[in-house]
């Protein structure tokens, strides 16, 4: 049976936005995540939503909502990931941005939402949408790196697949080619944009070019395999994630997929 991922994250944040707890825990994974500017970081996640959609009922009250679009931003065959953007429309203020991530795991029987993420942007409210990512970085601006032999190398730093740590060197991996730099990994890391994240103690990866997630490595374009340590799966995960929506926010022209009319403001 086929879902339409982006119209169920559409319904979920309208039963979030209402306080509608039940609905919410229909839908999530075992393994769910939540995060929130609205709740305590350090809670259980199904705590976090509890206490999200009790301070939900009241401000719905006062307070209404209007996505503006709805984005799949990254999509394998065993997970979905859906942006919505929109204003909260407050009487007092007027129009204050928002952003929405559902991170789906895509089942046979049913998908189930393992990673929910509510955010406030990082610029004014009266920014255009697509100005709002942190990446700020020109993802063709390039980086000359030079080798061990005394090449230097013109590098696009979004080509870049991954960058791994081999004592005092850092291999470069590239589509077609690896370079081996004498710079630590932490110190080469802060020349990079942040949609470069580090994911464990030897590698740092380019979530532009991530096929798949999963409990114990990623999967990069191309075939590699990156480890992940097991004690830090989830907040890796989320690292890994969260990132991919901050550097996705740019879309190319004409990837922006707009929501169904209908849902463009709820009553």
């Amino acid at each position: 049976m086929q879902y339409d991922l982006s119209e169920r994250s559409l319904d979920l944040f309208d039963a979030l936005w209402h306080g509608d707890l039940n609905t919410c825990l229909e839908q999530v994974d075992a393994g769910f995540s939540f995060v929130s500017p609205l709740t305590n970081a350090h809670e259980p996640a199904p705590k976090q939503l509890e206490s999200y959609c009790k301070r939900g009922r009241s401000l719905s009250k006062i307070l209404d909502y209007r996505v503006l679009q709805v984005r799949r931003i990254f999509e394998t065959e065993e997970t979905c990931i859906i942006l919505l953007l929109g204003n909260v429309l407050d009487p007092s203020r007027g129009a204050i941005g928002f952003r929405c991530t559902f991170v789906w795991h895509v089942q046979p029987e049913e998908p189930r939402l393992v990673h929910m993420h509510f955010s406030l942007p990082l610029a004014p409210p009266d920014m255009p949408i697509d100005k709002l990512s942190v990446s700020a970085q020109a993802r063709g601006n390039p980086i000359i790196l030079r080798d061990t032999d005394g090449h230097s190398h013109v590098v696009n730093r979004a080509e870049v697949l991954y960058l791994e740590s081999r004592h005092q060197y850092t291999i470069v991996h590239l589509p077609r080619r690896q370079i081996r730099a004498r710079v630590a990994l932490s110190e080469l890391l802060r020349d990079f944009p942040d949609y470069f994240v580090r994911v464990h103690r030897s590698y740092a990866i380019n979530v532009l070019h991530v096929e798949q997630i999963s409990r114990r490595e990623i999967r990069m374009a191309g075939g590699s395999h990156i480890p992940i340590p097991e004690r830090r799966s989830k907040s890796v995960r989320e690292e890994v994630l969260d990132a991919m929506v901050r550097a996705r926010l740019v879309s190319e022209p004409g990837s922006i997929a707009p929501p169904p009319e209908m849902k463009n403001e709820r009553d």
